[in-house]
């Protein structure tokens, strides 16, 4: 089982803009939600094509409220690519296939 470590939203702000290379080392991928209405209440993943019910909830502090985004760290391991899943304040649901952890990959939602 892997660990997810929450990075707050001001932290997260202030990489949104800067490159990989000034993210910090291991398996990072980030939420960005380009909803202008509703936040992300929920963030789930799963290793990229898993069958059945895969998911893993990412227990989150607070919701990535619209137009912001929100880093993940995930522990060490050889599993590059990851499926991500969001729920949004309105019940709505959104999914992001493949997103590498390895290179810091973004998952954007709308």
């Amino acid at each position: 089982m892997f660990k997810l470590i929450k990075v707050g939203v001001a932290a997260s702000l202030l990489v949104a803009g800067m490159a990989t290379a000034g993210m910090p080392s291991g398996r990072n991928f980030t939420v960005k939600n380009t909803n202008a209405k509703v936040s992300i209440q929920r963030v789930w993943y799963a290793r990229a094509g898993e069958e059945g019910d895969p998911w893993h909830e990412v227990m989150l502090d607070y919701a990535v409220k619209p137009g912001t985004t929100s880093n993940f760290t995930m522990g060490t391991g050889d599993i590059c690519l990851y499926d991500v899943k969001v729920q949004f304040s309105d019940s709505y649901v959104q999914q992001r296939d493949n997103i590498n952890v390895c290179r810091g990959d973004t998952a954007v939602f709308t």
